[in-house]
C-alpha cells in the first residue's frame, strides 16, 4: 500500500534526485527507509548500553574517509556480512 505525501525540496535537490534517478518518489522512499533502519540500529546499540551520537557518526565518517579503497570484492564481503544485521534481509549498497 502507498500514500501520496506532497513534499518541497530545494532546486539543487529536486535537480539532483532528477538527474540521478528520475523516480523521485522511489529515491525518497530509499533514502528514509535507510534513515529507518540506521535509526532502528542505534535503538537497539542504546538497549544494550552504547549511545551513539551524530558526533561519532561524523568522527567515524572521516576516519573511513582517510582510509584507501577496498576491493569490489571486499566491498561484497562486507554487504554479505551485513546482511545479518538487516530485519529485512536487504542491504542498501
Amino acid at each position: 500500500m502507498t500514500r501520496r505525501i506532497t513534499i518541497s525540496l530545494p532546486d539543487d535537490v529536486a535537480a539532483y534526485v532528477e538527474r540521478t534517478q528520475g523516480n523521485t518518489s522511489g529515491f525518497i522512499a530509499g533514502v528514509l527507509r535507510r534513515k529507518m533502519r540506521a535509526d532502528g540500529l542505534r535503538a537497539r546499540w542504546a538497549q544494550l548500553g552504547y549511545v551513539v551520537t551524530d558526533e561519532d557518526v561524523e568522527l567515524t565518517r572521516a576516519r573511513l574517509a582517510a582510509l584507501p579503497p577496498i576491493s569490489d570484492e571486499q566491498h561484497a564481503q562486507n554487504l554479505e556480512w551485513l546482511r545479518q544485521f538487516d530485519g529485512d534481509g536487504t542491504v542498501a549498497a
